[in-house]
């Protein structure tokens, strides 16, 4: 087949008429259309691809976080051994 001959393809699939909106696309065209949308939405983008504190130092937050367990169960213990204690 050459890039001469003629598609046997209906028009409406060659040129197929554009998309309509969404519901939701149509609920927040107001908010999306603002001139400080797209900054907003740059600054999201580059928050979720921030690297985690958990990523750079993996060894010291898992330390910290048991001692934060630990320290929670002990809170909580003291809770029920107070209100068991008061009955």
């Amino acid at each position: 087949m050459t890039g001469t001959s003629r598609s046997s393809l209906p028009e409406w699939m060659l040129n197929p008429p554009p998309p309509r909106l969404t519901l939701t696309q149509r609920l927040t065209a107001p908010v999306t259309r603002t001139p400080r949308w797209k900054a907003l939405q740059q600054r999201w983008w580059r928050w979720q691809d921030r690297t985690r504190l958990y990523d750079r130092y993996p060894t010291t937050f898992k330390i910290t976080a048991f001692f934060v367990s630990w320290l929670l169960a002990m809170v909580l213990l003291s809770v029920a051994y107070t209100l068991f204690a008061l009955s």
